[in-house]
């Protein structure tokens, strides 16, 4: 890429608010307007053994935090500059491993969809992992805001030696303003691919009125949730790791955690509240990590 699509790609001058009337694109719905965003993102190793960026592009409502090395893993913070997700907005994700390299995604706050009369937010990501690669995606929390409606597909492929730990957090609502579970619908969609063979499929379509919030809201009223996929071929299912993290179950928090067909684990958790959802994700990956022999990264640059 050269420096003038880099800039033109990266601009993220891109002014939100509640009128739709800011946004800058048209949806792929018919004549509805919302912005069209991206993030493309390859990540290899240099001669010394060292993760870097090679190619990169991005654009509105996505922006890229510079990133840096901690623990022999590249940082890269995924910054949303607007206010959130509203109407007709698109956003794709295409980020890709490759061997040797090791990399964090994660994000410095909560992302957001707003209220949507007509249509729908979307995201699509697709995360691919070379074989002797390692990739963690810990985007914070979704928070689905009064009346939104939102879809996100994602899938997540790793070659075989390849490794990956993907994670999800969702928020009731804006608990603190008094809206748990008042968003229209959302959509989620989650398939993870070991090679050619489809280890996982997670799907819910969820609205105010469905049986499983009804079940989640029986034992915790404003309850949260958090998913988790890893996928390694260096954990064991007879591994200690899998005793403490079912450990972790308790009155505030609730912890599954099953094996996959082959190579891979699916981690389920429903709290109380976001501190305790927070704080048992937090020590789910502290475990998984420890279990593989490594130091977890900071997720934010000390």
């Amino acid at each position: 890429m050269s420096a003038g699509e880099e800039t033109a790609e990266t601009s993220v001058g891109v002014p939100r608010g509640p009128s739709a009337a800011l946004h800058s694109a048209q949806d792929d719905s018919g004549g509805r307007r919302g912005l069209q965003g991206h993030l493309r993102l390859t990540s290899a190793v240099d001669e010394s053994g060292r993760t870097f960026i090679r190619e990169q592009s991005f654009r509105a409502p996505v922006h890229l935090s510079k990133p840096h090395l901690e623990e022999d893993v590249l940082v890269v913070n995924i910054v949303n500059p607007t206010a959130g997700l509203l109407a007709g907005d698109r956003v794709r994700y295409d980020v890709a491993v490759e061997t040797g390299a090791r990399v964090l995604l994660t994000a410095p706050s909560a992302s957001r969809a707003h209220r949507i009369v007509e249509g729908d937010a979307r995201v699509a990501q697709e995360f691919r992992v070379a074989s002797g690669g390692w990739l963690e995606s810990w985007p914070e929390m979704f928070i689905p805001q009064a009346g939104a409606r939102y879809r996100q597909q994602t899938t997540l492929r790793v070659e075989e030696g390849g490794e990956a730990l993907l994670i999800e957090m969702i928020a009731p609502g804006r608990t603190a303003s008094g809206e748990v579970f008042a968003f229209a619908e959302l959509d989620w969609e989650t398939t993870v691919f070991l090679g050619e063979v489809k280890i996982a499929r997670e799907r819910y379509v969820l609205t105010p009125e469905s049986a499983a919030l009804e079940a989640m809201r029986a034992q915790f009223a404003e309850a949260y949730y958090a998913s988790c996929f890893v996928v390694s071929p260096h954990l064991r299912a007879d591994a200690e790791c899998w005793g403490r993290i079912h450990a972790l179950h308790g009155d505030e928090t609730w912890v599954g955690c099953s094996a996959l067909t082959r190579g891979g684990w699916a981690i389920r958790v429903v709290a109380a509240g976001s501190v305790a959802l927070r704080r048992t994700v937090g020590a789910v990956r502290e475990e998984i990590y420890a279990a593989l022999g490594r130091k977890a990264p900071g997720l934010r640059r000390n």
